[in-house]
C-alpha cells in the first residue's frame, strides 16, 4: 500500500476573539496581555538641556552707546529752537538734573520701563506731592518721546508706562471781599495795573510781563491786548473791558515812566517788570492780608466770574488760550454758593 507524502502543517489562524492584544488593549477576559519582546522599545533617556544664552539684541547694544546726559543737552537745545519759554526749559532741565542725580540709568539701554517705574516709586516714597510726581513723569516721558522721534533706540516698555494718578483738587478763587482787600492793599503804578490785567483778562503772569506798548490795541470802540507768544508759542487777542481800558490809559499817561524799554509794565527806573517782581508783590500782599495771593488764582477767578455772568464757554476757551474744553473745565467749577442755590426747592427729600 503506497504511503502518501507528508503534508506541510497549515498555519495556525486566530479568530478575532482569540487574537492576542499587541497594543496594550484588554482581551475579552479583561486581563491585559503583555507586549512581545520585539515590540518593547527602551524609553529614551531625557537629557536636561540648559536654556540657550540670549543673544545680544542689536538695538540694545546700540542703545548702550548713547549716554543720557549729552542727549538731554541736545533735547533742551531743540526746545529752545522750537520757541519754548525759558521758564519751561529751566523746569525741564531741573527735572532731568534731579533724575541724573537720583536715577540709576546712565545710558538709553538702562532707561527701561522697569527703571522708570522704580524711579517713580522711589520719589513717591520720599513723600513728594502728586503734582511733583506727575511732573517727573511728564519730563521723562517727553524726553523719551523726543528720543523716539529722533530715531534713538528707546525701550518700548519705557514708552508704555502710564502716568501716575493725581488727586483732583478744588481750584481756589477770590471772594468779592478778598478782591476788594487786594485792590485796596495794592499801590498805584505797575502793581495796580498788573492786578487789574490779571483779574480782567485771566492771562498768565509770564504773558503779562511780556506785554509791550504795541500790544495794546485801541480802535475807539473796543480794546484788546495781544499775546504774541503764549503757552506753546500761540498767538491770541484778549478783549479788555471798559473799566480796565480806562485804567490802562491812565497808567500809560500818568504813571508809566518815560524810558527806552518797550515793555508795558516797567519799574520806576525804567527796568521791565519780571515774573520775580510780580511774585514778590504777591508775597507782600500775602503777608499783609493773611490769605494766599498768586497769579493762577486770578486766572481761575476770571474764568469762574465770566461764566457766572453769562459768558460763553467757547469764547472763554479762546480768551484763556486753550485748545480743548477739557483744559477750560479745570478752571471752571461751581462753588458752594452756586451748588446750594435752589437746592431746597429741587431736592426730593
Amino acid at each position: 500500500m503506497p504511503v502518501s507524502p507528508a503534508r506541510s502543517p497549515k498555519p495556525m489562524r486566530f479568530s478575532k476573539t482569540d487574537a492576542p492584544a499587541f497594543r496594550g488593549s484588554r482581551a475579552l477576559t479583561g486581563r491585559p496581555r503583555a507586549l512581545p519582546e520585539r515590540l518593547v522599545q527602551p524609553a529614551p533617556e531625557t537629557v536636561q538641556l540648559a536654556p540657550p544664552a540670549p543673544l545680544p539684541h542689536p538695538e540694545a547694544e546700540l542703545a548702550s552707546r548713547y549716554r543720557i546726559e549729552p542727549l538731554v543737552r541736545e533735547w533742551l537745545l531743540e526746545l529752545q529752537v522750537r520757541g519754548r519759554s525759558q521758564r519751561t526749559i529751566a523746569w525741564y532741565a531741573h527735572k532731568m538734573e534731579w533724575y541724573e542725580r537720583y536715577g540709576s540709568a546712565k545710558t538709553l539701554a538702562e532707561l527701561t520701563g522697569l527703571e522708570f517705574k522704580r524711579y517713580l516709586a522711589q520719589e513717591l516714597e520720599r513723600g513728594i506731592s502728586d503734582n511733583s510726581l506727575h511732573g517727573h513723569f511728564q519730563v521723562l516721558k517727553a524726553f523719551g518721546n523726543w528720543a523716539c522721534r529722533e530715531g534713538y533706540p528707546v525701550d518700548p516698555a519705557f514708552m508704555r508706562v502710564r502716568a501716575p494718578k493725581v488727586a483732583q483738587k478744588e481750584m481756589e478763587s477770590f471772594s468779592q471781599q478778598q478782591l476788594a482787600a487786594v485792590l485796596d492793599a495794592t499801590s498805584e503804578g505797575w502793581p495796580r495795573i498788573a492786578v487789574g490785567i490779571l483779574l480782567g483778562t485771566g492771562m498768565r503772569v509770564g504773558e503779562l510781563c511780556a506785554l509791550t506798548m504795541e500790544d495794546v490795541e485801541d480802535d475807539g470802540d473796543a480794546a484788546f491786548l495781544k499775546i504774541k507768544r503764549g503757552k506753546g508759542a500761540k498767538f491770541r487777542r484778549v478783549p479788555v473791558s471798559r473799566q480796565l481800558r480806562r485804567e490802562l490809559v491812565r497808567y500809560v499817561n500818568r504813571q508809566r515812566p518815560d524810558c527806552q524799554s518797550d515793555r508795558l509794565l516797567v519799574l520806576s527806573d525804567g527796568t521791565p517788570v519780571t515774573v520775580g517782581c510780580v511774585s514778590h508783590l504777591f508775597s507782600r500782599l500775602h503777608r499783609r492780608l493773611g490769605f494766599r495771593v498768586y497769579a493762577h488764582k486770578f486766572r481761575h477767578t476770571f474764568a469762574t466770574e465770566y461764566l457766572r455772568r453769562g459768558g460763553e464757554i467757547e469764547r472763554l476757551r479762546r480768551i484763556l488760550g486753550h485748545t480743548t474744553y477739557v483744559m477750560v473745565m479745570r478752571y471752571v467749577h461751581l462753588d458752594k454758593g452756586d451748588l446750594y442755590r435752589d437746592f431746597e426747592s429741587c431736592a426730593p427729600f
